[in-house]
This record gives C-alpha cells, structure tokens and sequence, in this order.
C-alpha cells in the first residue's frame, strides 16, 4: 500500500470512528457493540442477522483449527480476533493503519487480559511480518491494497507450509455490464478500493503466491438489500446532506454513505457478489 493510499485510508476510517461514536442513527448498522465492522448476514442455522454470523462461518469451514499464530489482515477494533480466540485460542496479530482503532483494539485487549494474546499494529498489509503464523484472515479490508499482487505475496510469506488464509470481501464480476460501470467506479473511490479484484482474480493471485484455493462459498444470499426505489430514495437523501457536509468538513462520511448504498446496489443486482476463499499454503 502506497504512502498515500495508506494516508487517506487511515483519515477514511479514523473520521468513520468518530462518525461512529457520536451518530447514533449509523451507529446502529455499525457493528461497533461486537467491534466488527462487518457486513450483516443472516445466519442459516438460527435466522439471525448479524455482523457476528462471518465469524461462525469461517468456523464451520473448518479454516482455522487451532492456531499457534494467526494474522488479521485489516483487523479494525480487533472483534474478529475476539471472537475466533475465544473459539480456538492462539496468539493473534491484527493490522490496521487506523490510529484511532488501534488505540481501541489494545485497549479492549487489555481490559479483558488478552494483552499480550492479541495485539495490534498500525501498519499496511505489505509490511513483512516478524513471525510465521498458520491462519491469515482479511474481512473487508484486502480491497483497499493499491497492489494486491504485492499484498498476496507479502501475506503468504509469513504463512507457514499448510497453513490457511481466508478472504471475504466484495469481488465483482469479470465482466461487469455497461449499465453498472459507472455505479462500480464511484463505489471504488468513494470506499478507497484502488483495484477490488474478481473471485478468478483472487485465487489467480493465491496460486502465484504459493496458495491453493480449496473452497470459495459465495455468501449473497445471506444479505437483505433493500428494494431499487429505497436505494435510489436514499441515495437521493444523501446527496441532499452532502451540499452542506461537505462545506463544513464531512465528505468521506457522505463518500462512505454513497459508496455503502452503490454497493448494496451492486449486491442486490449481483454485478457484486459477496465471497469467501480459503486457500492453503502449499508445502
């Protein structure tokens, strides 16, 4: 991740905390009670919907197993390290170039005497690692790499020789449809995705890296889009807001705002499907 990437990606999510911690209407959908900020699914086994119903799936793919080390690549406020430790235990390392989330990932760590199990680091993705680990995971957060080549590779060498990496994100299809081209754009800059690889482009990616991709579940399904009218409605709304935000120092919130709504756009028609792959580390 480029010096200026990471720049604007770190200001992008440290005015999103505090959008966060005082807008009680965004606050809402946020995630922020399980420090995840993380897409809401619908968990098939009980009917919930949740930021937390990721963290049960990647259990069920029997992905992690019992980590020694463990690497969360894009860790936020550290909820999916949280959550996966209190499962299958180990040390985890989270990465984040938010300054702000950091400082309230250690401190939950701390609080709960995990200090010295779950840490956190204020660094892009493309940082060599000082220890090998044997689970890597990047929930939302890989598609904001200026070089996912250099990402992937950088990642799979602190894997160690059968060792799993998970990615769930936004993958967009290969060939997306005129009509949409314009909706995709806006939705990568506005939510800082300088390349947002497809599922073929991933696991392309994986195998140059020494990773052979063993399942890709596409997980769509599990969300609940709004109908076209109710998106185009507040789309609208937001736009309204964004002629006085932006004047008074609020454009990456009604960026984020725009950016969120495209994409539930792109979700709904699924030009954008929401995916996991669990790749290993060949021997």
């Amino acid at each position: 991740m480029s010096d200026t990437v990471l720049s604007d990606v770190s200001r992008y999510y440290d005015l999103l905390h505090l959008w966060t911690r005082y807008n009680k209407g965004f606050q809402r959908f946020s995630g922020s009670e399980l420090h995840a900020v993380h897409r809401w699914l619908i968990d098939s086994a009980t009917g919930e919907f949740s930021p937390a119903t990721i963290h049960n799936i990647i259990l069920s793919s029997g992905a992690v197993g019992l980590p020694r080390m463990a690497i969360d690549a894009g860790c936020g406020y550290g909820g999916t390290m949280f959550a996966l430790h209190a499962k299958v235990g180990g040390d985890w390392h989270g990465l984040t170039v938010s300054r702000r989330q950091r400082a309230v990932g250690m401190k939950l760590a701390a609080e709960r005497g995990l200090g010295s199990r779950i840490t956190f680091a204020r660094e892009s993705f493309d940082v060599p690692q000082a220890r090998a680990c044997d689970f890597i995971v990047g929930i939302e957060s890989l598609n904001h790499s200026a070089d996912s080549a250099r990402t992937i590779a950088n990642l799979s060498r602190a894997l160690m020789p059968g060792g799993r990496i998970v990615i769930v994100d936004d993958m967009p299809e290969d060939n997306v449809p005129p009509a949409f081209a314009r909706d995709l754009d806006d939705l990568k800059k506005f939510w800082r995705f300088p390349v947002m690889p497809s599922v073929h482009q991933w696991s392309a990616l994986l195998a140059a890296a020494g990773c052979e991709t063993v399942e890709t579940r596409d997980l769509s399904d599990l969300m609940r889009p709004r109908s076209e009218p109710e998106i185009s409605q507040a789309l609208d709304e937001v736009h309204a807001r964004r002629r006085w935000r932006d004047r008074i120092g609020l454009r990456r919130i009604g960026e984020a705002e725009v950016g969120g709504l495209l994409l539930e756009r792109l979700g709904r028609e699924r030009i954008i499907r929401y995916t996991m792959i669990v790749a290993r580390k060949r021997n």
